[in-house]
């Protein structure tokens, strides 16, 4: 980002924002307006996508009722989330991500606009009082709720079931290495070569693709051949002959076997992973979460440190949200049950 608007260093006084001269304001200004440009150009394209989505909902409420998009009020908050819960039905988390994607985009060009804390918080504590009241009328929950985690007895079961045709091998490596760094669907179909390096005791993978930091997770070979995600990925990279340390480490296949020198959108990974469980003949529906999800379950009943476990998914040692990825999977299990042995 270029800092040639940025005003020089000076000795005298300094001025409170207001006393800026029309020189100084106009020059300050441009560089908000390179700094929101480069920013928004950093931002990943499923978060652009989804606020490009958030934004077109909010245009779609104000024509409706004949109010400027810019007004954002608390009563215009509130009422869009009562129009999105009660007449659209939409989820929870859907609701209150569209309340975030409207705060960002008035934020930024042409409108920079900031909106009152307050009448955001307001927006949401209604929300979360549509969500109790409908809890409490036992409705059942809005929207697809938390991927199921693929426990690592499911993930062998569904690897089984992986031929050794050039399918077969893509899908398994996907399936066993995305489990491995515990990926994010985009995170998979970000993989280029060049991130994926050898080590004497597995590979070094570069998660440079992600909606958090950048990570490398070292991957060991595994104890069991068929299940190993460094022999699994062997075997992909030699079959597929990919080679070029730019392109992309999962590939679209053409039905005839042909590999494309194309990478995979993050709806396909996801959807190569739901396909996998659905031929494996597994009773819960995956998603392209369900392997993050897996290992951080798998890994907490194993007993593995809190710490080593978010090196792998990228989290805060201290992270809630890491929380949630620990799914409970056996309610009679000791680990999972606090009941077990206590009484």
């Amino acid at each position: 980002m270029s800092t040639e608007h940025l005003p020089a260093p000076s000795s005298e006084r300094a001025l409170h924002p207001a006393q800026f001269d029309p020189e100084l304001r106009a020059r300050l200004a441009a560089l908000d307006t390179a700094s929101d440009t480069h920013a928004a150009d950093q931002r990943p394209d499923n978060t652009t996508r989804a606020y490009a989505a958030d934004w077109k909902t909010w245009q779609a409420f104000c024509t409706q009722f004949g109010i400027p998009v810019t007004a954002a009020t608390r009563g215009t908050l509130r009422a869009f989330v009562d129009y999105l819960w009660n007449h659209e039905h939409r989820a929870y988390t859907t609701i209150d991500r569209k309340l975030a994607g409207i705060t960002v985009t008035l934020r930024r060009p042409p409108y920079n606009l900031i909106l009152n804390p307050d009448d955001t918080a307001a927006a949401r504590e209604l929300l979360k009082d549509y969500r109790r009241k409908a809890e409490r009328a036992g409705e059942p929950p809005r929207g697809r709720g938390k991927a199921p985690a693929m426990r690592l007895i499911t993930l062998q079961e569904i690897v089984a079931k992986c031929d050794t045709s050039i399918f077969g091998h893509r899908d398994r490596a996907m399936l066993l290495l995305g489990f491995a760094i515990a990926a994010r669907r985009a995170e998979l179909a970000g993989l280029r070569l060049h991130n994926i390096c050898d080590d004497d005791n597995g590979l070094l993978i570069h998660v440079r693709v992600s909606k958090t930091d950048p990570r490398t997770v070292p991957v060991p070979y595994g104890s069991h051949p068929d299940t190993c995600p460094v022999r699994a990925w062997k075997a992909w990279a030699e079959a597929a002959h990919i080679t070029d340390p730019d392109k992309h480490a999962f590939r679209r296949i053409h039905h005839t076997g042909a590999v494309q020198p194309h990478g995979l959108s993050p709806q396909r990974a996801g959807d190569i992973i739901t396909a996998a469980g659905l031929r494996a003949g597994c009773e819960e529906l995956f998603t392209g979460h369900s392997v993050r999800s897996g290992l951080a379950t798998e890994a907490r009943r194993q007993g593995k440190d809190r710490k080593a476990i978010a090196a792998i998914t990228g989290h805060k040692e201290n992270s809630k949200v890491l929380d949630g990825y620990m799914q409970v999977v056996d309610r009679w299990s000791e680990e999972d049950n606090a009941l077990v042995g206590l009484m």
